[in-house]
């Protein structure tokens, strides 16, 4: 009788030990679904929104030239509500690339936590481009040029934008087919060369007074350059107007 006693006991004993796990493993579940209900996370998709709404209004491009993507950041847990990102920092963005933004999450008006988050940031821009290889010096006309959509990098010389702001301009290097066009790339032609000869012109109010000249040193339209008048023999400086005519100074 002793012994189906105890066994009864023992019995029992498991029974209420499954029982209570039973009863504690259906509390932390109606505890964890009540969290669930209180609680969200920040969604990439609206953090990223927040970002491009920042980089739009405090860079200097326009809306169809960027492109915005948030590397993974450490979830955090944040009150039920409708959540409002705003940037703190920084403030101003001046290039492409990678960027830290620091943000604060708030619900209801009411800060509710404040994370850091690094996002990368490009820019494409319609850019002029070869379409044909350029030689050194050889003067562009519009057929050796096209637009095309590129991204732009954060550093290196600014690329053209306009076909008609390369027309006319020479290659200080050789570019290649394909190869994008950038300020630093080009220079104005030199028009006047040394010994060439030329028009000096001399105006003052209504009077327009042109005699025959050689330049004694090549330039560009505006350059100030030093000449020599033909008929008197003296040495004169002047601005180039074009590649025949220099403006005395």
């Amino acid at each position: 009788m002793r012994r189906r006693s105890s066994r009864n006991n023992d019995s029992m004993r498991k029974l209420l030990k499954v029982a209570r796990r039973g009863l504690w493993a259906l509390l932390f579940g109606f505890v964890a679904a009540a969290q669930a209900n209180d609680t969200q996370f920040p969604v990439k998709e609206s953090v990223e929104a927040a970002l491009r709404r920042h980089t739009l209004q405090y860079g200097p491009w326009k809306a169809d030239s960027v492109e915005l993507r948030t590397l993974p950041f450490q979830p955090m847990a944040l009150p039920a509500g409708a959540v409002n990102y705003r940037v703190l920092q920084p403030n101003v963005i001046a290039n492409s690339g990678m960027h830290n933004f620091y943000l604060a999450a708030e619900i209801a008006g009411k800060e509710a936590a404040k994370f850091w988050v690094k996002a990368e940031i490009r820019v494409f821009e319609q850019v002029v481009v070869a379409a044909a290889p350029l030689a050194r010096q050889e003067l562009i006309g519009a057929k050796d040029v096209r637009l095309e959509r590129r991204e732009i990098g954060a550093r290196g010389s600014r690329p053209f934008t306009r076909v008609d702001d390369v027309v006319g301009k020479q290659p200080t290097r050789v570019i290649d087919t394909n190869d994008l066009i950038t300020q630093s790339a080009l220079e104005r032609p030199t028009l006047v060369k040394r010994g060439s000869p030329i028009t000096l012109v001399f105006e003052t109010g209504g009077l327009r007074v042109e005699t025959d000249g050689v330049a004694e040193e090549g330039g560009k339209i505006g350059d100030l350059i030093q000449i020599k008048n033909a008929s008197s023999g003296k040495h004169l400086r002047g601005v180039v107007l074009d590649s025949r005519n220099v403006r005395l100074n």
